[in-house]
């Protein structure tokens, strides 16, 4: 009778444990899940962010690229030479113009590259990430699984009471006990984790619109430079009709 009453007292401090631990592992999944959430919304910001800088300032700025040395060849060929010094002046600016153009855009394609060899490094991060998500996924499954067998076991009666004795109770509750310890242990380390990984997140969350101010920025200037472009080419334009 004293070992059922010594497991008595165990199983309610257990049960009390319980309840805390509960409280704390429950806090951290909803600390995690509000974690990830904003993860995933730095992720589709950078993504949008990516989209305004590449697919949009980019090719902007080239498109302005390509017209501002339209109107660099639109100015020498309007050129009328009369010396072969002043010919050699305008072929010599021409070679130059194209100079500058293939320099620039070769030096646009090195690091266009080096970005390139970046978000491949980054897709087969993405891509072991994944890997993880389904080794998890399948933890899951298998700890159903076998829940799911001891319930049917539960109903049928292959597990009950009548088999139980004081010892076998007695080592239930020694392993409750060892388990919640280490569980709190879990717990409160994943606590400070996620502690310290949402200040991150905070952090990228930061300069992530940082980064998109500069972008929209950027793109003030890219119009302003066209509409500078383009007053280029009326000029142009203009000089041609006046032969």
């Amino acid at each position: 009778m004293a070992l059922s009453a010594e497991n008595q007292a165990a199983i309610r401090a257990n049960k009390a444990d319980l309840f805390d631990l509960d409280s704390m592992v429950m806090n951290n999944k909803h600390g995690i899940y509000a974690e990830r959430s904003m993860i995933e919304e730095n992720r589709a910001l950078i993504a949008k962010n990516y989209a305004a800088a590449f697919m949009g300032n980019r090719q902007e700025a080239n498109t302005n690229t390509d017209e501002i040395f339209k109107n660099r060849k639109g100015i020498l060929d309007g050129i009328t030479c009369t010396s072969a010094v002043e010919t050699n002046f305008v072929n010599s600016m021409a070679n130059e113009a194209k100079v500058d153009f293939l320099e620039h855009r070769s030096g646009l394609n090195t690091r266009v590259e080096a970005v390139s060899e970046e978000m491949s490094k980054i897709n087969a991060m993405l891509i072991e990430i994944n890997h993880h998500i389904m080794e998890n996924n399948a933890g899951i499954v298998a700890f159903n699984s076998k829940n799911i067998e001891t319930n049917n076991k539960l109903l049928d009666g292959s597990i009950s009471g009548a088999d139980a004795t004081p010892e076998s109770n007695a080592a239930r509750v020694k392993s409750n006990t060892e388990r919640i310890a280490k569980i709190k242990g879990v717990a409160e380390s994943n606590k400070g984790k996620i502690a310290a990984l949402l200040e991150k997140v905070n952090g990228n969350r930061v300069e992530i619109l940082k980064n998109t101010d500069a972008i929209y920025a950027r793109r003030a200037e890219i119009q302003a430079n066209r509409a500078k472009m383009l007053g280029n080419a009326k000029r142009i334009a203009d000089k041609l009709r006046a032969g």
